[in-house]
């Protein structure tokens, strides 16, 4: 079944990109992104910008792809065509679900970016996760899985997972009913910074696995340094787009998109 999503977006490349246009669906297993019948990427085809808010913030498109509450470990699939929204899987095939608790943020990633492993970042001097930028979207509502959503930047922590930079920036949906009217680092509750810090800190000793650590000592950035951050990983996947950076996962290449194909 096709899922309509009913909300303007503006395209950083050409014109309007009307949500209205985009539909999901799921394919065997598979969360696919589709405009008037066409297949598109929310990693590639989705903009990085999505406009401004009244105070002239910048604000940036968030792919949803684990809801607060939910506990299977969903990402962008970055070797499949199109890069649909897929279940992780462990070595042995089986599906991934979170084991600490469920997802205590909605959890989701910043389209068109990229964390590169062959560029140490500046704050942790470590190269990044190979990943899509990685997002703690705050709202109380859980977001419904694939949905595009304009996000505001409040800050950013510095979470490095097996030797490599993996930045978590802190948003709010800046469209939802709930949302708060928070605009930097320094708005958020203290408490529900350390409570985000110590589960992404935390969960994977659940599974055997050792704590994950904090570049900047876990210090919370704030929202110009998170912006720096994210825009950065724009530059990087551009890079990876035009093929002068080389994006790999388990040993496959990266689908960075139709050549010759124009940007939605």
């Amino acid at each position: 079944m096709l899922l309509p999503m009913h909300v303007m977006l503006v395209s950083a490349a050409a014109g309007a990109f009307d949500r209205s246009l985009v539909s999901l669906k799921n394919e065997s297993g598979a969360l696919q992104y589709y405009v008037d019948g066409e297949r598109i990427s929310p990693w590639h085809d989705v903009p990085f910008s999505l406009g401004h808010d009244a105070l002239g913030t910048p604000l940036l498109s968030f792919v949803c792809e684990i809801p607060r509450h939910s506990f299977p470990k969903v990402e962008i699939h970055k070797t499949l065509p199109y890069n649909p929204l897929v279940q992780d899987t462990h070595k042995d095939g089986s599906l991934r679900y979170y084991v600490y608790s469920a997802a205590i943020v909605n959890y989701g990633a910043i389209a068109q970016t990229w964390e590169d492993p062959a560029d140490p970042d500046e704050d942790t001097g470590l190269g990044g996760d190979n990943d899509p930028i990685d997002v703690l979207q705050l709202n109380e509502g859980s977001c419904e899985p694939g949905a595009i959503q304009r996000v505001r930047v409040l800050g950013a922590l510095a979470l490095v997972d097996g030797g490599e930079t993996d930045w978590k920036l802190l948003v709010i949906d800046v469209d939802a009913a709930d949302a708060p009217d928070w605009t930097d680092v320094g708005d958020i509750p203290v408490e529900r910074v350390s409570e985000v810090r110590e589960w992404y800190r935390n969960y994977k000793t659940a599974e055997g696995k050792s704590l994950n650590k904090y570049g900047l000592d876990g210090r919370a950035v704030d929202a110009a340094h998170a912006l720096r951050v994210a825009r950065h990983t724009n530059k990087l996947w551009a890079a990876a787009r035009k093929g002068t950076a080389r994006c790999e996962f388990k040993k496959q290449a990266c689908w960075m998109g139709e050549k010759g194909k124009d940007e939605v």
